[in-house]
C-alpha cells in the first residue's frame, strides 16, 4: 500500500507541474527594490487566499535567461512579447516599455473565495503589483486620468484613496495605492479586503507552517515564477466550477491528490538553463514512510547511445491509477480501453498476465543504431522489469512466442546465448533479429526491439549511461536520491526526428517548435520524497547556450 500511495501521489504532482506552467512576458530594468520581494506583496494578501502566484523578474535571472537560445529562439520569444504587448493594450495610447516598464516590479495574482458576504458568488481575483519608481508611476496615472475613454472615481476606505476606473466598454478596474504597491482587482471587495489586510487583518505572509517556501521561491536561486495553492482541495473545487473540463473529474477521479493540502511551483534560470520545481505537502493523514527500496541499479545497463531514459517503480500500480483516472476522463479511458483491446487481441488479460506481476523498478529507454533491423528507423527500445513473481512474467512470455511463432509470415524462435545470457530470438529469415526477452538476474527480465540492442543490453555496456557527458551534465543538477527519473538527449532526439520521423510526408511539425526544440541540450527530471511530509517534482532544461 505505501508503494501504491507514492505511485499515485508523483502522477498527482506531475500532473500539477504540467499544469501550472506559466509565461512570463515582462521586460525590467536593473533597478533593485523591495518591489521584488514576494515577501513584500504578500502583506497585502489575505490569508484565506486559494491561491497566489508572484511573477519575480529580477535583473539577474533577466540577464541569466538571456545567455540560452539560439538567434532563432531568440527572436521568436521577442516577437511573442510584441504580439502580447500590442493585443493586451490594442485601442490605448499605452506603450508598453515607455509607459509601464520603468516603473512596475514584482507582480502578485492571486485568487480569493467568494465574498463572504455573498457566498454563492464565484471566487475573485486580486492583483498587486510593486512599484519601484513611484514617480513614474505617478506619470503613468495622470495619463490614465487624462484619457478621454476612461472616466474615474474617488472614494476613500480605512484612510486610503480607492479609485475606479470605468472604460468605454462597461469594464470597470478598482484600484489603491497601498504601502508602496498597487493593488487591483475588477471588484472594490478584493481591494478592500487588501487594505484591511494592511491594516492588521492575517496576511498570507503571517501564517505559518504554510507559506514558508513559498517565501522562499520554493528554494530556487534565480526564481522568475512562484505558484503557491495554499489550500488544494478547495482550489480543485473552485476550479471545476469555471472549467468545464474540471467539472467532469468526480471524486473518484480525483482521489490521488486527496492527500495534498498545498502546492508550490516555481520556475527559475540557472547556469544550465531553466528549472521548474513542485512541492507538495501532505495533510496530516496522507503522510508517507521515508523509506524508498534501491533504486538506480539499472541505469548501469544502458549504453551511452541512450537518448531517452525513464526510471521508476511498480508499473502495476501505475496501471491501477491510470484505471481510477479513467473512470470519469475520457482521455484515460480511451488510452486503457485501447490498451485492453490491443492485448486482448492477442489473447493476453491486462490486470493479471501483464501488468500485475510488474511490481518491482523498471526502466524504459530508447538507444540509438543504425545496423540490422533498425537501420531504416535509426532507434532500438528496451525495458527492464523486476518482479517477484517470474512464473506468471514466464507465462506471459510464452504467450507470446507461441502467437509470433504461429504468424503469417511465419517468424523463427530461437534459442541463443550472449554474454552468458539465455536469449530467445525472434528473427525474420530476411531481416535478422526483431526482438528479444531473457533475464539479466533471477528477478530481472528484458525485453528489446532490435538485434543491435538485443546485443547491447546483455552486455555491460564499456560507456555506460551513467558515465556520460550529457547525462552528468543533466543529472548533477538533480536530487541524488529520488524515486522516479526521466532523461532526455534533445539534441540527439531531434537530429533523429529531422532524418527519420519528420523526413516522411505525412508527418510536420510547426517551424516555431521546431525552433524551440532546437534550442533544448537535454531535460531531466526526478521525483523524491525528502521526509514524510511532502514529495519533490524537479525539472531541468538545459539549454543550449547563445550563439
Amino acid at each position: 500500500m505505501l508503494i501504491q500511495k507514492k505511485s499515485k501521489l508523483i502522477i498527482a504532482v506531475a500532473a500539477i507541474a504540467c499544469i501550472g506552467s506559466i509565461a512570463t512576458v515582462l521586460y525590467l530594468t536593473h533597478q533593485r527594490y523591495k518591489a521584488y520581494s514576494a515577501l513584500e506583496t504578500g502583506k497585502l494578501v489575505p490569508g484565506e487566499a486559494i491561491m497566489a502566484t508572484f511573477v519575480s523578474p529580477t535583473p539577474h535571472a533577466l540577464s541569466q535567461l538571456q545567455n540560452f537560445g539560439t538567434p532563432e529562439t531568440q527572436a521568436l520569444i521577442g516577437q511573442g512579447i510584441q504580439a502580447f504587448q500590442k493585443q493586451s493594450l490594442a485601442g490605448t495610447a499605452i506603450n508598453f516599455n515607455r509607459d509601464i516598464q520603468p516603473w512596475i516590479g514584482g507582480v502578485m495574482v492571486t485568487l480569493l473565495p467568494p465574498d463572504p458576504v455573498k457566498p454563492a458568488s464565484d471566487p475573485q481575483l486580486l492583483m498587486v503589483v510593486g512599484i519601484k519608481n513611484q514617480w513614474k508611476a505617478w506619470h503613468f496615472a495622470q495619463k490614465v486620468k487624462a484619457s478621454p475613454d476612461i472616466k474615474s472615481q474617488q472614494s476613500q476606505y480605512r484612510g486610503i484613496t480607492l479609485s475606479r476606473y470605468t472604460e468605454k466598454s462597461g469594464k470597470q478596474y478598482n484600484v489603491a495605492v497601498v504601502n508602496d504597491q498597487l493593488v487591483i482587482a475588477a471588484r472594490p471587495e478584493p481591494v478592500k479586503r487588501a487594505i484591511d489586510t494592511f491594516r492588521g487583518s492575517p496576511s498570507l505572509v503571517s501564517l505559518s507552517g504554510k507559506s514558508d517556501l513559498f517565501f522562499k521561491n520554493a528554494n530556487l536561486s534565480n526564481p522568475l515564477v512562484t505558484v503557491f495553492i495554499a489550500d488544494y482541495e478547495g482550489f480543485m473545487k473552485d476550479l471545476s466550477t469555471t472549467w468545464p473540463d474540471a467539472s467532469r473529474l468526480s471524486g473518484e477521479s480525483l482521489s490521488p491528490f486527496k492527500p495534498i493540502q498545498s502546492v508550490i511551483l516555481g520556475v527559475g534560470v540557472e547556469s544550465e538553463g531553466i528549472r521548474f520545481k513542485t512541492i507538495a505537502q501532505f495533510r496530516p493523514d496522507g503522510a508517507v514512510s521515508q523509506h524508498s527500496p534501491e533504486f538506480g541499479k539499472m541505469v548501469n545497463r544502458f549504453p551511452t547511445e541512450t537518448v531517452a531514459f525513464v526510471n521508476s517503480h511498480d508499473l502495476d500500480q501505475l496501471w491501477l491509477q491510470f484505471l481510477t483516472l479513467g473512470k470519469n476522463n475520457p482521455n484515460f479511458e480511451n488510452l486503457t480501453r485501447q490498451i485492453r483491446l490491443g492485448l486482448q487481441a492477442i489473447d493476453l488479460d491486462a490486470d493479471t498476465e501483464v501488468f500485475g506481476w510488474m511490481d518491482g523498478e523498471f526502466a524504459l529507454g530508447a538507444i540509438a543504431s543504425e545496423k540490422g533491423v533498425l537501420a531504416s528507423l535509426g532507434l532500438g527500445g528496451v525495458l527492464l522489469i523486476e518482479t517477484s513473481d517470474r512464473p506468471a512474467a514466464e507465462r506471459m512470455l510464452n504467450k507470446l512466442n507461441t502467437i509470433i511463432a504461429n504468424s503469417n509470415p511465419p517468424i523463427n524462435i530461437e534459442q541463443n546465448t550472449l554474454a552468458g545470457i539465455a536469449v530467445t530470438e525472434w528473427n525474420d529469415p530476411k531481416q535478422g533479429t526483431l526482438f528479444g526477452h531473457g533475464w539479466l538476474n533471477p528477478n530481472l527480465m528484458f525485453l528489446a526491439f532490435g538485434g543491435p540492442v538485443v546485443e547491447a543490453i546483455t552486455q555491460q555496456p564499456q560507456q555506460p549511461l551513467n558515465k556520460s557527458q550529457r547525462f552528468q551534465e543533466i543529472s548533477k543538477s538533480l536530487p541524488n536520491s529520488h524515486h522516479s527519473y526521466v532523461y532526455l538527449d534533445m539534441e540527439k532526439i531531434t537530429a533523429w526526428a529531422m532524418g527519420y520521423l519528420l523526413a516522411s510526408p505525412a508527418i510536420s511539425l510547426q517551424p516555431n517548435r521546431m525552433t524551440m526544440l532546437n534550442s533544448i541540450r537535454g531535460v531531466g527530471i526526478s521525483a523524491r520524497f525528502p521526509d514524510a511530509s511532502e514529495v519533490e517534482v524537479e525539472m531541468v532544461l538545459v539549454l543550449k547556450p547563445k550563439s
